[in-house]
């Protein structure tokens, strides 16, 4: 099994070849598109036997680029596919955006110094440097992890690395841990011991509140110039999500590393908010922009590259059990200066069953 990672780097160039490299991948993709609703392809080597020579003969780039734009083919076709067995409203697909998905033999990535060559046709390449933060250093300069796909978007350069996952560890402990809108809250309990827990999100909901207090008043103010207001109003998006993202990452590698070290399995909640409306506007949007599941996403991923990610999907408990059956009696027993309780608790159970 690998665990994948996508390393993002934001890169401008100015080199029309590139541009012209995009532009083509996306119109390959297109005919691709077509080609197989045509000929009702669903796998890539039906595809390939298709189309591969036609395509290679009127499209002047490196080979290897054909194949992946059938991968992005079959699965756009694929959501669409789907759409219909499902009855809904859906149209031919397109691909409208500009972007290049090259494969590990395709491109030449310079471990040390971020620099990057994208072939275009032959011998003629585009050479490119991506800035090399700590973070990205520190996952390049370790072998154990493979250079997998790279994806370039106007802007935006991603390449995805992958390594084998390691041997999960038999956990000694289990973190417990409910996710309220300000904190993960919850208990630290072993063989012997148990211990209340709080990890609070850096202000999450504070910055969200803010945030949203600007687009109201930007859309207010820009009202009459939709075209302005567009503009500032994903801007204020962008950072918001940003920062948001930023903290749960680092409370997401806080926890993950905290089980690391005791190996201990993490209990999440599973929580679902299916048919959680119908109470005020003001409610529905904090529920709306809660990051209820982008934490529980950041915590699984990480997770999996500490050794016991199987345990962080497989072991959930029900909204609320954590709360009635661990932390209220153990917060009881703790304020009369007792000990935790000695039978097993919910949470127990479940992470001896996992």
């Amino acid at each position: 099994m690998l665990a994948h990672r996508a390393l993002v780097f934001p890169v401008m160039w100015s080199d029309p070849r590139l541009d012209w490299l995009l532009a083509e991948f996306r119109l390959i993709v297109n005919e691709s598109i077509r080609i197989s609703l045509q000929g009702d392809h669903r796998s890539r080597a039906r595809l390939t036997r298709a189309a591969y020579g036609d395509l290679s003969a009127r499209h002047v780039v490196h080979k290897k680029y054909i194949p992946s734009a059938f991968g992005v083919a079959l699965s756009v076709l694929k959501v669409y596919r789907r759409r219909m067995r499902k009855g809904k409203r859906t149209t031919t697909p397109f691909m409208r955006r500009l972007m290049l998905k090259a494969e590990n033999q395709s491109y030449w990535l310079d471990r040390e110094t971020g620099r990057l060559r994208i072939p275009i046709r032959g011998t003629e390449g585009v050479q490119l440097h991506l800035p090399l933060c700590e973070w990205h250093r520190s996952i390049l300069s370790d072998p154990s992890w493979g250079l997998g796909s790279l994806t370039v978007v106007p802007g935006k350069i991603i390449v995805v690395v992958r390594k084998d996952v390691p041997k999960p560890y038999e956990p000694e402990a289990a973190i417990a841990l409910d996710t309220n809108e300000d904190s993960l809250d919850g208990v630290v309990a072993s063989s012997d011991s148990a211990t209340l827990v709080r990890v609070p999100f850096d202000g999450v909901r504070r910055i969200q509140e803010i945030h949203f207090q600007r687009r109201r008043r930007l859309a207010r103010k820009k009202s009459n110039d939709r075209r302005v207001a567009r503009r500032l109003l994903d801007r204020e998006g962008r950072r918001e999500r940003h920062r948001v993202r930023q903290r749960l990452h680092r409370t997401s590698k806080g926890i993950v590393r905290l089980a690391a070290k005791a190996k201990a399995a993490i209990v999440l909640e599973d929580l679902m908010l299916h048919g959680a409306g119908a109470r005020s506007h003001r409610m529905n949007r904090r529920l709306s922009a809660w990051p209820r599941r982008e934490i529980h996403r950041q915590i699984e991923y990480k997770t999996a590259l500490a050794s016991n990610g199987a345990l962080a999907r497989a072991v959930r408990f029900r909204p609320g059990a954590l709360r009635h059956d661990v932390v209220s009696p153990l917060y009881d027993l703790l304020r009369e200066g007792g000990g935790a309780r000695e039978e097993p608790s919910g949470v127990e159970s479940l992470a001896g069953a996992a």
